[in-house]
């Protein structure tokens, strides 16, 4: 599946909302300088990720579910300053409740991703941004 047939595959499934809302995600977060790719697997989805390595950040499916990242990297544990950062922020942030928490590695939210505040999807992305630059490129 490519970025469009995922964006369309969304929409059959969860209506104009849900594509508007993964667009509109996909547009700032590309312009935030996140890689943008289409996930494979059974149901399909977008990645969000960012550096030459491709940090995970956030995944969606077309089923409209939101996974988030607090270890960015699947071979390395990623330091306490990013995944502590990103957890006091989720566990702060009402609109974005997950369904375990803390997360280790990832975590999916409850909600559907038209269901939830694109604020607080994009105070996400760019915490997780910040943290991941941070961690990783600041020397």
């Amino acid at each position: 599946m490519d970025k469009l047939q995922v964006i369309q595959a969304a929409e059959e499934k969860g209506g104009k909302n849900r594509r508007e809302a993964i667009e509109k995600l996909m547009i700032y977060a590309r312009k935030r300088g996140c890689n943008i790719e289409a996930g494979g697997g059974r149901i399909g989805g977008i990645n969000f990720r960012y550096g030459g390595i491709g940090y995970a950040i956030m995944d969606l499916s077309t089923e409209g579910d939101v996974k988030l990242y607090a270890q960015p990297h699947p071979n390395k544990t990623a330091p306490e300053s990013l995944s502590g950062r990103i957890n006091k922020f989720l566990e702060d942030n009402e609109d974005l409740e997950l369904k375990s928490h803390p997360i280790n590695c990832h975590g999916l939210l409850t909600k559907k991703v038209e269901d939830i505040p694109r604020k607080a999807l994009i105070d996400f992305l760019d915490l997780a941004l910040d943290a991941i630059k941070d961690a990783y490129y600041k020397e």
